[in-house]
């Protein structure tokens, strides 16, 4: 059994939280199987049910068998997870192959990223396509595909039936595929005649050139090599020797092929990422490690192909191959060896901030709050399925936070009994109510009803939405403990934790890191990744949204295992968003890309539309919002935003004078605060208060949002502190901010990394101006 990614000692305690009352024991024993009778299994004071109340709710489609037939719950959201659900799976783009089994044979390609005109938009795609290029067959017919053994980046596709199976090890970043037959032999052919452009001196390698691209055709001892007919190659493998493996390569030359030759033995057998969060230094360091086994000779390493948020920056990295793959998450830098480390910065998140300091500023502010609460409190949440009901539990909780520093308490409770009962609500259901959460054993999955997005039907998006139900049960957290605890409500919120994020691997109700790619550093959002272009994620900030929530549902229940989960995702996922979305370090997007930022994020190209719009606005707007105190790590590129912006405005322009029908304000309340990150009295002058409102949003928020960049400055990224809830704001020599929450029932010191020390009372936000400041020291 692989060990899970938190140290032992604090995986107890989040194992001990989610199994601590028997109720929660009872709801794993009934999640075994889709239950033999209907039932509701008590977690706490809430339940979730094991049947479906109104009989016309959608649900996923059942799976396909696996190899073994494993009864541990389907890791859907994967780049693989078409292999899971389809008889022959979409295209698998494991970077910088790309793979697909059919019953004419396992197809390998090596795709080459290209700009593809859009004939409805004045946009260009950049996509790296899947092709049909090289074709492996062995003797035997091949029925069907289907997974394997799985771990944090590779699959193992087994193709074949019950009697014969030739099964490939794929893995994100390998060149290579590796093949093991149970009989037979294989041969390889292409649509044209396969070209030998090298032959090792033993004979046991060829170099062959399909559609142009090169590949590496790797035999073991005592296999032989025979040309067929039409530019074919027919490989004999020796009996007790029936593997074999193949390379897609960088380029076509005698010496490349060589080279991938000393490690095409060195057989992947078992991926694992584990982390470590640092307090004291604010940082996060990633280990990926590699199984081999070694199928001839005594080399044990294997070709690890690293991604630009890998090797970028990268002070841990030993020295690195000479060549790399170009591929469309940019250059692919390679490694020899078994495992590397990243180390990346934590820049904190907050849960609110503080009340307004400017006395005009603050009387506004309490103009908009008397507005937006003016039906009550229970207007500000939503009204319709896990999605929208949970934008307006973050709308809720922005409002409460503002009442709440403010001084406005009777507001401030008057909301927060809203959020819990309309928490609660979902979480103990009456008998037929509509909204419920329902767990659906046969893919491992705590589903809500009513349902958005394809969030039952293909288990779409759910960190997007379950993220905010988490943020918003952390705030009331944050004020109630009590609440929080497992006995209570506490359980249910875990297990929609569990859903998007466990770290388990042989957890009995959830898969590991559902939507998270370790080795992209990303999620992925479509539960069954049932596309050609593989899986996708268009609102990066979602996500990343998700992932704070983590942070703070875990300080806010004093859970370290999940703090540290939270810090890993979030900070991983903000360091993919900068170079996959945002391309702030101009490696990824190639010259003939004409916008600056993607709107989704495919296995094998990035787009710039939603899934919804053409609109420009909105297309960069879906990955910015939520905007909330977590969201500061929008700010450390100021150049960039102002480059996103004129170029949004560039596009949103063009799309206007072709016909596209949108407000020219739409989504300000996301775009301004966007900008105050960079120029707050700019965006300030631009927003116009009885202009739109986005539906997660509030006047009060953005007003408050926007006044509190214009007092306190822009957020510094220099600086750091010991605690995982903390912001800077302010560059010196002008003044400097230090706020810093702290959740725990007792006061405690939080040392900044500039060696500024601010005493934080128990459950409080606390705030140190000072006039100027010295440099960081680390």
């Amino acid at each position: 059994m692989r060990s899970s990614a938190v140290r032992p000692d604090t995986q107890g305690l989040w194992m001990t939280r989610m199994l601590a009352t028997q109720l929660l024991a009872g709801c794993l024993a009934a999640a075994g199987a889709q239950a033999a009778e209907a039932a509701d299994v008590p977690v706490g004071r809430g339940h979730y049910t094991t049947h479906l109340r109104a009989g016309g709710e959608r649900e996923p489609p059942a799976a396909q068998p696996r190899v073994p037939p494993l009864q541990r719950p389907l890791p859907t959201h994967q780049w693989y997870s078409s292999l899971l659900f389809e008889t022959w799976p979409q295209p698998l783009y494991a970077q910088p192959g790309s793979y697909r089994p059919s019953a004419e044979g396992f197809h390998i390609d090596r795709p080459l990223k290209q700009a593809m005109e859009s004939p409805t938009r004045d946009e260009n795609d950049i996509v790296a396509m899947h092709a049909n290029t090289l074709t492996v067959r062995p003797d035997f017919p091949l029925r069907s595909a289907r997974a394997g053994r799985q771990s944090d980046w590779a699959v193992d596709v087994v193709t074949g039936d019950e009697r014969d199976a030739m099964t490939v090890t794929l893995a994100h970043g390998s060149p290579y595929s590796f093949h093991r037959l149970s009989r037979g032999d294989a041969s390889f052919s292409a649509e044209a005649p396969l070209q030998v452009f090298a032959r090792s001196p033993d004979g046991s390698a060829l170099g062959v050139l399909a559609g142009g691209k090169a590949f590496g055709l790797y035999a073991p001892q005592g296999a032989r090599w025979d040309a067929g007919t039409a530019g074919t190659w027919r490989l004999h493998l020796a009996e007790g020797a029936r593997f074999f493996s193949v390379a897609v390569l960088p380029q076509a030359d005698a010496a490349t092929l060589a080279w991938f030759q000393r490690h095409a033995f060195a057989f992947i057998t078992d991926t694992h990422v584990a982390w470590a969060y640092d307090p004291q230094r604010s940082e996060l360091t990633t280990t990926f490690r590699v199984s081999t086994e070694t199928m001839q000779g005594a080399e044990a390493n294997t070709v690890m192909g690293l991604y630009p948020h890998h090797w970028f920056a990268n002070p841990l990295l030993p020295a690195l191959a000479a060549g790399s793959f170009d591929t469309v998450r940019g250059p692919m830098k390679l490694l020899v060896g078994r495992s590397f480390q990243t180390r990346t910065r934590y820049g904190g998140v907050l849960p609110f901030w503080p009340a307004l300091t400017d006395p005009a500023a603050a009387r506004t502010l309490r103009g908009h709050l008397e507005h937006d609460t003016q039906f009550g409190a229970e207007a500000l949440l939503g009204n319709r399925g896990t999605y929208w009901e949970g934008k307006g539990l973050n709308r809720a909780a922005q409002v409460m936070a503002i009442a709440e520093q403010s001084g406005d308490l009777e507001r401030r409770d008057a909301i927060l009994a809203a959020m819990k009962q309309r928490l609660q609500t979902w979480f103990k259901p009456e008998p037929n109510a509509e909204r419920y959460f329902h767990y659906n054993a046969r893919v491992g999955s705590l589903i809500g009803y009513p349902d958005e997005y394809g969030s039952a039907l293909e288990l779409n998006d759910h960190h997007f939405h379950y993220g905010y139900w988490i943020a918003a049960a952390a705030q009331v957290a944050l004020r109630d403990p009590a609440w929080a605890a497992p006995d209570q409500w506490g359980g249910m919120v875990d297990l929609l934790v569990a859903d998007i994020a466990t770290t388990a691997a042989h957890h009995p109700m959830f898969p590991r890191l559902r939507h998270f790619d370790p080795y992209e550093g990303h999620g992925w959002a479509a539960g069954l990744a049932a596309f050609y272009d593989g899986n996708n994620q268009e609102s990066s900030s979602e996500a990343i949204h998700a992932w704070a929530a983590l942070i703070l549902w875990a300080e806010a229940t004093g859970n370290t295992a999940l703090r540290d989960t939270g810090i890993y995702l979030y900070t991983t996922e903000v360091e993919a968003a900068r170079f996959y979305w945002f391309d702030q370090h101009k490696l990824v997007f190639p010259k003939d890309y004409r916008n600056t930022i993607a709107g989704i994020v495919w296995g094998n190209k990035f787009v710039h539309t939603t899934w919804w719009t053409e609109n420009p606005r909105e297309v960069l707007g879906i990955n910015l919002l939520p905007i909330t105190a977590a969201s500061l790590y929008l700010a450390h590129d100021p150049a960039g935003i102002q480059r996103h912006l004129a170029g949004m405005e560039r596009d949103f322009q063009r799309f206007v004078a072709r016909g596209g029908k949108a407000p020219a304000d739409i989504w300000q309340d996301i775009l301004l605060p966007y900008q105050a990150l960079a120029d707050p009295a700019a965006a300030l002058r631009a927003w116009d208060p009885q202009g739109a409102v986005e539906d997660g949003e509030t006047r009060t928020h953005t007003w408050h949002w926007l006044q509190s960049l214009q007092g306190l400055g822009l957020p510094r990224a220099d600086l750091t502190a010991d605690t995982p809830l903390f912001a800077v704001f302010g560059a010196a020599p002008g003044p400097v901010t230090y706020l810093a929450y702290n959740a725990s029932a007792t006061a405690r010191s939080v040392r900044f990394s500039d060696g500024t020390v601010m005493r934080v009372a128990a459950r409080s936000l606390a705030q140190h101006r000072v006039a100027a400041v010295a440099e960081p020291a680390r």
